[in-house]
């Protein structure tokens, strides 16, 4: 059992608490789902479960935090792992030897357990988690959801009675956040480990949890079953930022609209069921089925990516004969598996790689031609981890280094507006790395998009951020893009590709698959196809359209279809 009462905490050098007067119970055997806006406190109070607060990081704390019978501020972080096992947003904070057997084994070899007993969990982690047929291997040859699996792995191998996981599927694929979501879902049913599980993309994990505690500035707002707290604070959630399931929203807009829906749907199947009388007795204007897509004329090419191959040194081809043409002004979107090559393509837009066969140019100019340098001015990269762009003492200074290493003019006019913008003037003196998940995003966004170059490159930018980041940074890309700008986003969000790109890469195994408009591609797919999609697959036999990809969509062919009588569709 977790209790905590009158729990507040502030960071060292941090005048607001991040946690405020935080009194909760949680029961053996629960899994509860932690959300909340970006800075509210969800990775600072599990930091607490396992004694990191305030042990590691310092700070002043007050209340007390007791866990399976421990007050946590008596007792070593070593102490409460066996007790409290927390599995980190980035594997590869946590994965500190060379291959998965090792890894699993360290934390027990620092136990001092017996060999018999260490070979015992070993086998016992691997099978449990399905990851046996890895046990050689080396973790640096690992995908991201593989690697997310050897975490939790040696997390188990622990036995532990709780299981705290921040973000596990946030660098995750479509199939690799199914994947580490069932195991995580068959620990809490079949082994009856309390699961503690922190997450922004609840269409993910919903209908898997038993409670629903959500956070706002430090405090806990809502606290209770996953449908009733949906349906009765949607209201309250909507105006904090809340992130809510497209399918929630749905509901939602309709109930608002004064129409009748009989629960709150959780998964698709749940919202064929329930939404199935709006579609079945909808009329649907001509005009809308089988409308063809409006492709826009090819634009002045911005990236050219012609013949491209390219291997890491002594490791087998990452890319494979691809062939490219990006155009100015374009929003697109890079899709694929885990280890199918993304990162690696877009790396040779900005010279951080160079190719091994092919060419590859940007504004009309041979990258192998130019530095890195060279290449800054006119393509931005926001890498996937933030931590590769941090090294400054303040926010500030982070992002100040960029236009100082440019040469721009007006620096801190620049810097003030675009901490503005991005909602960091509050941490404008801290030190970046002591920012939480979400917020080094943030920082790493800012330090980039402030030198606003004419081609962005984002990987996996939305990773950590809350609806209202998300919001605020595709309206910034939106007006960047109105100046002729190119945006190119690596991404697993296929709700953000849905609602703002409009073409999409699709790649798998170094070959691009896919190329084409969004409807193309995420129409009727199985895993990346959007929520909405999903749902009104089910509706094909009533005529309904296959190509809608959002609720704005859904809804305003409802409105069109529909018979007039109702005009509050919110």
């Amino acid at each position: 059992m977790i209790k905590i009462q009158n729990l507040t905490f502030s960071y060292a050098g941090s005048l607001e608490p991040v946690l405020k007067e935080i009194n909760l119970t949680i029961t053996d055997g629960e899994f509860v789902l932690l959300s909340g806006s970006s800075g509210s406190g969800k990775s600072s109070l599990v930091r607490c479960l396992n004694g990191l607060i305030p042990h590691f990081y310092g700070g002043r704390i007050s209340g007390t935090v007791e866990v399976e019978g421990l007050v946590t501020i008596n007792y070593s972080t070593a102490k409460l792992a066996i007790r409290v096992g927390l599995v980190f947003q980035d594997p590869e904070n946590q994965l500190v030897t060379t291959d998965v057997e090792r890894e699993i084994a360290f934390g027990l070899e620092n136990l001092g357990l017996p060999r018999t007993e260490i070979s015992k969990r070993l086998e016992e982690a691997l099978d449990t988690v399905g990851i046996a047929s890895l046990r050689y291997r080396s973790l640096h040859e690992l995908s991201g959801g593989e690697k997310q699996k050897v975490a939790i792995a040696s997390v188990l191998a622990l036995k532990p009675q709780i299981l705290v996981l921040d973000e596990p599927t946030s660098e995750l694929d479509p199939q690799g956040a199914e994947d580490v979501l069932g195991i995580i879902s068959r620990l809490n049913d079949e082994l009856g480990l309390t699961v503690i599980l922190v997450e922004h993309r609840l269409d993910r994990v919903i209908h898997l949890v038993d409670r629903l505690i959500v956070l706002d500035q430090g405090r806990i707002v809502a606290d209770g079953q996953p449908a009733k707290i949906m349906r009765s604070q949607y209201e309250k959630l909507d105006k904090i930022g809340f992130g809510f399931p497209p399918l929630i929203t749905l509901t939602q807009k309709l109930i608002k609209a004064g129409h009748q829906v009989n629960g709150l749907p959780l998964t698709v199947k749940e919202a064929r069921t329930v939404l199935e009388a709006f579609f079945r007795a909808v009329k649907k204007p001509s005009s809308r089925i089988n409308k063809k897509i409006n492709k826009k004329p090819p634009g002045i090419p911005a990236i050219e990516v012609e013949k491209l191959w390219f291997a890491y040194q002594k490791e087998p081809m990452v890319l494979k004969g691809i062939d490219l043409r990006l155009c100015q002004g374009e929003f697109i979107a890079v899709m694929g598996r885990n280890a199918s090559g993304k990162t690696t393509l877009v790396k040779h837009f900005n010279g951080l790689l160079k190719p091994g066969k092919g060419k590859v140019l940007v504004n009309g100019q041979d990258i192998k031609k130019l530095t890195v340098a060279e290449l800054a001015r006119q393509v931005g990269y926001v890498f996937q981890n933030p931590n590769d762009h941090l090294f400054a003492d303040t926010v500030e200074e982070e992002i100040a280094f960029t236009l100082k290493s440019l040469g721009f003019e007006n620096i801190a006019t620049r810097v003030n507006n675009t901490l503005q913008r991005f909602n960091l003037t509050p941490y404008k003196k801290q030190y970046p790395r002591f920012l939480s998940g979400g917020e080094k995003q943030r920082v790493a966004l800012a330090s980039v998009l402030v030198a606003e170059p004419k081609v962005l490159i984002l990987d996996e930018p939305t990773r950590g951020m809350d609806h209202g980041l998300k919001t605020s940074l595709m309206q910034f890309l939106k007006e960047y893009r109105q100046h002729g700008n190119t945006v190119i986003v690596v991404t697993h969000d296929v709700e953000m590709a849905a609602a703002h790109a409009e073409r999409i890469i699709l790649l798998s195994e170094g070959k691009v698959v896919v190329d084409g408009h969004k409807k193309e591609v995420l129409s009727r797919a199985l895993l990346f196809s959007p929520q909405v999609n999903r749902i009104l697959q089910g509706f094909e036999k009533y005529g309904v359209p296959q190509d809608i990809l959002t609720v704005e969509e859904t809804l305003d062919l409802l409105k069109e279809g529909g018979d007039g009588s109702v005009d509050n569709w919110g």
